[in-house]
């Protein structure tokens, strides 16, 4: 699976990933989280399986907690990319300091909803990774980096 660190091609992993997570029943968890990593894991029964992994490398923020869980948003996306503005009013209220070479990105998870993006389930990174265990979904997200 390809490491996603570009606005295009994070924007069709996510709408991917919601088309392929929508309604299936799934709870995900913090599987670890570190600077470097958080690592979220989703599946519809954690006793016998994963379904997939996500990865958010090089991370600069979070307000997601090390222990986080939370239950699938059900009839609704599981995860939204945020607009440049809305990551740029993140920035500059929690005043998070960024590299200026440094391209980032925002992710909200549907916790409490995308429009609560400031209070829980955000994270501001470089890369976005996804591993469905299923191989066939995989195929799916092998797309041109460069556009």
């Amino acid at each position: 699976m390809p490491t996603f660190s570009n606005y295009t091609t994070i924007q069709k992993a996510v709408e991917l990933f919601n088309k392929q997570a929508y309604n299936v029943g799934f709870d995900f968890k913090v599987y670890t989280i570190e600077p470097s990593c958080l690592y979220v894991q989703a599946s519809f029964d954690f006793s016998y399986y994963v379904n997939v992994d996500l990865e958010f490398r090089e991370v600069f923020y979070t307000n997601i907690s090390p222990d986080a869980a939370w239950p699938d948003a059900w009839y609704a996306d599981q995860l939204f990319l945020l607009t440049e503005d809305e990551l740029e009013d993140i920035i500059q209220f929690r005043e998070i300091e960024i590299p200026e070479e440094k391209k980032v990105f925002g992710f909200v998870f549907n916790i409490i909803g995308k429009e609560n993006y400031f209070i829980n389930g955000t994270v501001i990174c470089s890369e976005f990774y996804i591993n469905w265990r299923h191989p066939n979904h995989n195929s799916a997200y092998i797309f041109d980096q460069n556009t």
